[in-house]
């Protein structure tokens, strides 16, 4: 047989194997295809090859792998534009957590599948696009794709796939009853126990079909429609139906097998299996992110862990112990935080994207008033190339190792015990939409109703308007001075409403996401003069002694800041043998060198948080901005970092609640400390502050000390906050 009659054979013998989803077989056949296409140089053959390598690699868990595969499948022919090349990639995003961008993807290839007369493959994308809507809580929309998807198959003959696309559209129900009614009537989940109990038959009659059983993912709804029944017995009867551990079955389908074995467990009082079932859930999905390298891939990731998590939260909810409920929250938040990779990989390429990418935007920031149009294609073009590092990023596989072992209140309550000074970790979640805190001491752990999440949001969005207007010199001193009155208002009453009932006196460690962490809690009135730590989980930090030798210190100042050379030299004063870099000399590769080699960083620039494309956020060199994306995988030698930038410490919450931006990204890359402004700061404050701050981080090594004894006599509210970890809680 010649080069092109195997590459055939083994293309359709590796398809069979995937129907069959024997995924091994079928990569080895997918291989050898790709050898004979090579071999008789036939593009098209090549790329359908490479394409098959990747959708096996994906099946098979090597979703970094897949991608790779695919992108080089398009590279091999540019012109294959009947949509499978989309509907694969969009695939292996949706098993990364990257499901808005899944969504997305899907769309366009359900056109160009529908141009082609694809029928099959585009009732496929409309079933995926169904899942990502689902995980995206749009409901409604998942329901009708799902539905259409199922109508496709019907008509196709595709009875495996029509009963899937069926337990779909009884998922979103499902879920969208859990999520945002509060519980159906055991009438309504009877019900629906019983629609997806016919399917289960229908299902198993058709069998399974690329991995995928439709009998056991409709018994998965079934089940957790009979537990919200009240009917357990059947519940349970129902689960000792399906394959122990489902080994076999796709990582979605495993975390959901595990979340159903935890509700039923956590609903008959075994708390002790519902943890067994929690913990076997949370370390698959450890295990899934490791084998993922970036850190958008990792934080991505959480969405598939919402519904586990959120079981284990209301579980300890209904137990009163606030140190359950402690744990609980620390063990979903610990499963996605720390390092995505812990050495950068070796992408000259993407290098290359951002060094045009910010010659551009350094090119839009030079031009005047009149040149609008020219600063905004400028900044479309630069916006394109980001997107195409971003996808880049995604293609690069996992090496972080071990997971982050989350926190419990035991081990807290006896770092606290340790110190002195009356220590307080509050650890805040909203349920039912009142904000709650768990707040944990040294003589125990108790949960504080805080009151309605709302109210509390609605002051943060105000602190951050009132910062932007009092920062502002170019707004009149009059409505500057109603805008600092209404911040100090603000900042009083979210004192009142955050602090008071927690009785924190001593160190406080807070732990939050948004919008808690835009809080300023160092300019709260009751924490002035006292160390302030924020975090979004119980990260472990410092164990060793203080360093009693020389530390090695870099101060840059950025372009535009009025006082930023004279702030970077009077940081530089404070410290013997310090770098400090102005005008000309502050470049990007000089920092981001000193990020991985210097013990502090202090950076007087301007920055950004882009809230869309948090990875973008960025700090503004003389060449260009420096973007969090390029120190993705960088490893930070513990260092303190201190960023001297507007708002540059801004985070965006993700599907999922895991947090995108240069901050925490500095964090997952191993600085101990990092000290951000959460609102506006003005250049003429910041160049006050931070030579203080200084003077104290260089006697003490003690960054939380040091922010609130720079901020102690400081008239103004400084929006200043130190991201940390507790301190005595040892890495591991």
């Amino acid at each position: 047989m010649g080069h092109r009659d195997l590459a055939t054979t083994f293309l359709n013998r590796g398809a069979v194997y995937s129907e069959l989803g024997d995924f091994s077989d079928a990569l080895s056949d997918y291989e050898a295809a790709h050898e004979h296409a090579a071999a008789l140089g036939h593009s098209q053959y090549i790329a359908f090859a490479l394409h098959n390598i990747g959708y096996a690699r994906y099946t098979l868990g090597n979703l970094p792998g897949a991608l790779e595969s695919m992108e080089r499948a398009v590279d091999a022919d540019p012109e294959w534009d009947d949509g499978i090349p989309e509907l694969g990639r969009a695939e292996v995003l949706f098993e990364s957590g990257l499901l808005a961008e899944a969504e997305q993807l899907l769309a366009t290839a359900a056109v160009r599948l529908s141009r082609a007369v694809l029928r099959l493959e585009h009732a496929e994308s409309e079933w995926f696009r169904a899942r990502a809507l689902m995980g995206l809580l749009r409901f409604d929309d998942a329901r009708a794709q799902a539905a259409q998807a199922r109508r496709r198959f019907e008509r196709g003959g595709q009875r495996s796939m029509a009963a899937l696309a069926r337990v779909l559209e009884l998922e979103a129900s499902l879920t969208e009853a859990v999520r945002l009614s509060g519980g159906p009537s055991r009438a309504i989940a009877r019900r629906g126990a019983r629609e997806a109990m016919t399917v289960a038959a229908a299902g198993d009659a058709a069998g399974p079909t690329l991995g995928y059983h439709p009998g056991h993912a409709a018994r998965l709804v079934a089940a957790r429609w009979l537990v919200l029944a009240g009917d357990l017995d059947a519940a349970r009867g129902v689960l000792a139906e399906l394959p122990r551990g489902m080994f076999s079955a796709p990582l979605t389908m495993r975390v959901q097998h595990y979340t159903v074995q935890a509700e039923l467990a956590f609903a008959t009082d075994d708390r002790a299996r519902g943890l067994r079932a929690v913990r076997s859930g949370l370390g698959l999905l450890a295990d899934h992110r490791s084998r993922l390298g970036s850190v958008e891939s990792v934080t991505a990731a959480a969405a598939h862990g919402v519904d586990l998590t959120r079981v284990d939260v209301e579980a300890a909810v209904r137990t009163g112990r606030p140190a359950v409920l402690f744990d609980a929250l620390e063990r979903g938040r610990a499963t996605f935080a720390g390092a995505g990779r812990v050495t950068p990989p070796d992408d000259p390429e993407a290098a290359a994207l951002l060094t045009e990418a910010r010659g551009l935007l350094a090119r839009a920031r030079e031009l005047g008033a009149g040149e609008s149009k020219e600063r905004e294609r400028l900044t479309r073009r630069a916006s394109r190339i980001q997107g195409e590092v971003r996808e880049r990023s995604w293609r690069h596989a996992g090496n972080a190792g071990a997971v982050q072992r989350p926190a419990t209140a035991r081990e807290v309550r006896g770092v606290l015990a340790a110190g002195s000074n009356g220590s307080v970790v509050a650890s805040f979640l909203v349920i039912d939409d009142v904000l709650r805190c768990v707040r944990v001491d040294a003589a125990g752990v108790t949960t504080v109703d805080i009151g309605p999440a709302d109210d509390v949001i609605e002051r943060v969005r105000r602190l951050s308007a009132d910062f932007a207007m009092a920062a502002n010199d170019l707004i009149p001193a009059p409505l500057r001075a109603a805008a600092t009155a209404s911040l100090a208002r603000n900042l009083k009453a979210l004192d009142t409403v955050l602090l008071a009932p927690l009785h924190a006196d001593g160190d406080l460690y807070v732990v939050a996401r948004e919008p808690l962490l835009s809080v300023p809690w160092a300019a709260l009135p009751s924490r002035g003069g006292l160390r302030t730590s924020v975090n979004s989980y119980v990260a472990r930090g410092r164990t060793h002694a203080r360093p009693t030798g020389e530390r090695k210190l870099l101060a840059a100042a950025g372009p535009g800041v009025r006082h930023g050379a004279a702030e970077a030299r009077a940081v530089g004063q404070q410290w013997p043998g310090a770098t400090v870099l102005t005008g000309k000399d502050a470049v990007t590769e000089q920092v981001r060198t000193a990020l991985a080699t210097h013990d502090v960083v202090h950076l007087a620039t301007h920055g950004q948080h882009d809230a869309d494309n948090p990875l973008f956020a960025s700090i503004d060199l003389v060449d260009g901005p420096l973007f969090a994306h390029e120190l993705d995988g960088t490893p930070l030698p513990g260092s303190v970092v201190i960023l001297s930038s507007c708002e540059v410490g801004g985070s965006s919450q993700v599907l999922g609640g895991e947090l995108l931006g240069l901050t925490s990204v500095l964090l997952r890359l191993g600085a101990r400390a990092v000290i951000a402004s959460v609102a506006k700061l003005s250049d003429e404050l910041a160049a006050r502050v931070m030579p203080r701050l200084h003077a104290h981080l260089r006697e003490t090594d003690d960054p939380e000390a040091a922010l609130a004894a720079a901020l102690r006599d400081v008239a103004e509210p400084v929006p200043l906050v130190c991201f940390s970890s507790v301190e005595g809680l040892a890495a591991g």
